[in-house]
């Protein structure tokens, strides 16, 4: 554990850091509108972008958490948000639709390794895990809510896409300063060799991949089509479309900040049952009902707030613990597929079926979310540690 003089520095770091990532992965599918205006472009050149920044993720996910294992972690999150503060200034300033396509899988991509590094030290820096993690996760929510809410209502024009990465480009470089003043606890080092092979043929990790690649397009498909559909199929404004977004992880955020105690009592896989079947129904009911239902999509998020922390979570109790972050990284990446394949074709299918018909997909992944959950906890072997 840090010793307590430490502690306070290590809270702030911890927090702005998990709000700041989160903010800067939101923006992209707020500007998306823009970004077809400015670019001339159509769905499918939309979804490319997006696609893009996925691409990022899987990258860095995969070699990231390999390394991590083998590298200090403070040496190996301050190389990481060096790479994400270089590539928040080519944001800065550039205008060209192929450098934004390049350097966005390197500001989605070190910014997600960044968060996730954060969710498997927690264990190592506080007591009360699950409650640690809730905390960063709820700041996270946070910095998605107020960028969407805020940044909604001035998504107009390339110049606001400018000033929003300045601002988070300033609060990167406040988070590395931060990280120089601080020392974290190694995990201790596994007797078993790291391999991938090992990940493979544990037959849970498939299992994991799935829950997370179907929770992936579940929400990041919320996050960065919402907008559009909500503006070009279900007939609200850009600003109102923003907003029921907004109030979706303002949900997830506001989970975070009540459940937290509850998970500690109740466990993190039985947490993970309860929630996410009542997140699945509210979202499934909230996009079969269109516009009507519009409401019931934004509460889900209340549902959902729980998910993501806690499978991190999970996935680090069903390997040993000198393995966790390349058994984390290595899941993680392989879901992230799920989300390039679904931006891949998303777009297409949206030209094709239109909007109404294209959006099913993302209730059929909450489900199958669900469904693996279930298939993970009564018909594989528990784990130790695991409730």
């Amino acid at each position: 554990m840090i010793k307590d003089n430490k502690k306070i520095t290590t809270l702030i770091f911890c927090s702005l850091i998990m709000m700041t990532t989160a903010a800067s992965d939101s923006l992209r599918g707020i500007f998306l509108p823009e970004f077809r205006r400015t670019f001339d472009l159509t769905a499918s050149q939309s979804s490319l972008i997006i696609m893009a920044s996925y691409i990022g993720n899987l990258l860095f996910l995969l070699l990231g958490g390999h390394i991590s294992d083998k590298m200090p972690r403070k040496r190996f999150i301050g190389w990481m948000i060096i790479i994400w503060i270089i590539a928040l200034g080519v944001h800065v300033f550039t205008e060209n639709y192929y450098i934004l396509f390049m350097t966005i899988m390197f500001t989605m991509g070190a910014s997600t390794m960044i968060s996730t590094s954060i969710n498997i030290l927690t264990p190592l820096i506080f007591a009360s895990p699950a409650l640690f993690v809730s905390a960063f996760n709820f700041l996270q929510g946070i910095g998605i809510t107020l960028t969407q809410n805020i940044g909604g209502k001035y998504a107009e024009n390339i110049r606001s896409w400018h000033i929003a990465n300045l601002i988070m480009l300033s609060s990167a470089v406040i988070c590395f300063i931060l990280l120089m003043t601080l020392d974290f606890p190694e995990p201790e080092k596994s007797e078993e060799k790291i391999s991938y092979k090992t990940l493979i043929l544990n037959p849970a990790t498939w299992i994991l991949i799935i829950i997370c690649g179907c929770y992936f397009v579940a929400e990041h498909g919320l996050m960065n089509w919402m907008t559009s559909y909500g503006s070009q199929y279900l007939g609200f404004t850009i600003s109102r479309s923003a907003m029921y977004l907004s109030l979706f992880f303002g949900g997830i955020t506001l989970g975070r900040l009540i459940f937290a105690p509850l998970i500690e009592k109740i466990g993190v896989f039985r947490s993970l049952l309860i929630w996410s079947s009542v997140g699945v129904m509210l979202y499934s009911a909230g996009i079969a009902l269109g516009r009507q239902g519009i409401i019931l999509l934004s509460a889900s998020g209340i549902a959902f707030s729980i998910i993501y922390p806690m499978l991190v979570m999970l996935i680090g109790k069903f390997y040993d613990p000198g393995i966790v972050g390349s058994a984390t990284g290595f899941v993680l990446s392989i879901g992230t597929l799920f989300d390039i394949f679904f931006n891949a074709f998303f777009g297409k299918l949206v030209e094709n079926v239109g909007y109404g018909k294209a959006i099913i997909v993302l209730p059929v992944s909450a489900v199958f979310l669900c469904v693996m959950l279930y298939i993970l906890k009564f018909c594989l072997k528990k784990s130790k540690g695991i409730s």
